[in-house]
């Protein structure tokens, strides 16, 4: 027996049966295999990335198929799984870095997909001018990770000295060669973008002196200026109080002349621009400091003493106490300041301190809250000499005190110091000379001692 079967276009097989003589005969055809393609194998897509599409075309519409990135950079949209025709989406992200290439696997089919440049580059400064001695520059070059970059000189007294060649973010050094020549304007060429140098006329210049230091008095001086003939130059101060009273600008060889101010406030510095060099003007101090009271005598009761300081603007000064029973408040702003002392109480025989503001001495003399009075109120000895007792009084407060006689010949033998009222001993020994008179200094008061002589 002889059958045919027609073609099967489906990828699915298939199954007959065929009837001879009452006997069937079963006959199996295998399915058509699927065949897929893809519209492209190759996209391209700027820095700026964006949306594509590839579309798929089967065989058959039961034909099944995947996409997929090899890439983080690309990520499918939509069209991840299909049958039979189809599209498949995808997004391809921005780029800021050199090109870079990624691949999808789309129904089997490899697709390339190429990016170009995200390379942006920026530079420190596009214009250099320098003076005849040239010198050496930098500039920086900004570029993302991996964005390479060279540099060139267009001008031969112009020359990289590195950075020649880069890559990110970086810096190219150049240096400029002295010129004795008129000026000069050349290019250099970094990471793509124009650097225009420009070189002043080749005149030198120097200045004598360098600097200058005066006191707080008005006063002048002269500047003097080497430079060749022809070539020009000015003068100019930075500061109020230094003026250029002849001599702002010149050729060749010439003078300066400038006009300093006197100074009231601390010392000060200037800085003035002659023939291209500096000159600092360094002035001395002129603060000067007025104070009043200069000395103030204060009751037993203590009190406030306010003391005025007259000085010049920003003129600094302290005040501090020599003692503890004097303290200083803060003082005031402005140019007549002042500060306040507070004097304590007093409960111990008169006394005198010392404050200083702003570099001046001001005393404070304190009486003091007691009164001593004594029993007996002086004594009288012969010349054999002899034993003492007084009887100390303190009237107006409990206040301490101290015995000290101002002769060796009067010895306290007790009751040397106390507060409030006691009893002072003390011995007076024998004089072989003639009448003589001690004191014993007691509190405030003096206790007057007389002996007689042989």
């Amino acid at each position: 027996m002889r059958f045919s079967a027609g073609a099967n276009t489906d990828p699915s097989s298939r199954k007959a049966a065929v009837s001879v003589n009452d006997q069937q005969v079963e006959i199996s055809q295998a399915g058509k295999p699927c065949e897929l393609t893809v519209s492209s194998n190759h996209e391209s897509v700027d820095a700026a990335g964006g949306d594509l599409s590839v579309n798929v075309r089967a065989s058959a519409t039961s034909c099944a198929w995947t996409a997929s990135s090899s890439v983080a950079w690309m990520s499918i949209v939509s069209g991840r799984e299909g049958r039979g025709n189809g599209t498949v989406a995808f997004h391809v992200d921005a780029v800021s870095g050199p090109p870079r290439t990624g691949n999808l696997t789309i129904a089997g089919q490899n697709v390339q997909v190429d990016q170009g440049t995200g390379c942006n580059y920026t530079i420190g400064g596009d214009t250099f001018v320098l003076d005849a001695a040239g010198g050496d520059r930098q500039v920086a070059v900004t570029a993302p990770a991996g964005c390479s970059w060279t540099a060139q000189s267009q001008t031969s007294w112009i020359t990289i000295t590195s950075g020649a060649s880069g890559s990110g973010s970086g810096t190219v050094s150049f240096r400029v060669a002295p010129s004795d020549g008129p000026g000069r304007a050349g290019t250099l060429i970094a990471a793509g973008r124009t650097i225009t140098v420009t070189q002043s006329l080749g005149c030198t210049y120097t200045i004598a002196p360098s600097s200058l230091n005066v006191g707080a008095q008005a006063s002048s001086t002269s500047v003097q200026v080497e430079a060749p003939g022809g070539c020009a130059w000015s003068a100019a101060s930075g500061a109020p109080w230094v003026s250029i009273a002849s001599g702002t600008s010149g050729s060749g060889r010439g003078q300066v002349q400038i006009a300093i101010a006197a100074n009231e406030g601390t010392a000060r510095s200037a800085a003035l621009t002659i023939a291209g060099r500096s000159l600092t003007v360094s002035q001395a101090s002129g603060c000067t400091y007025a104070v009043q009271p200069s000395s103030q005598q204060v009751d037993g009761n203590g009190g406030a003493v306010v003391v005025a300081v007259a000085t010049g603007g920003g003129c600094p000064w302290t005040a501090s106490s020599s003692v503890d029973w004097i303290t200083v408040s803060p003082p005031s702003t402005g140019d007549v300041a002042q500060v306040t002392l507070t004097v304590k109480a007093n409960p111990s025989p008169a006394r005198t301190g010392s404050v200083t503001v702003a570099g001046r001495t001001v005393t404070i003399t304190q009486a003091s809250l007691c009164r001593w009075l004594f029993a007996p109120p002086s004594h009288e000895f012969p010349a054999s000499g002899g034993n003492g007792n007084v009887l100390v009084f303190v009237v107006g407060g409990t206040c301490s005190w101290t015995a000290v006689p101002n002769v060796s010949w009067i010895q306290i033998t007790a009751g040397g110091s106390g507060v409030g009222g006691g009893l002072l001993q003390f011995v007076v020994p024998l004089n072989s000379g003639p009448a003589r008179t001690g004191i014993i200094v007691i509190g405030d008061e003096n206790y007057v001692v007389r002996q007689g002589g042989t």
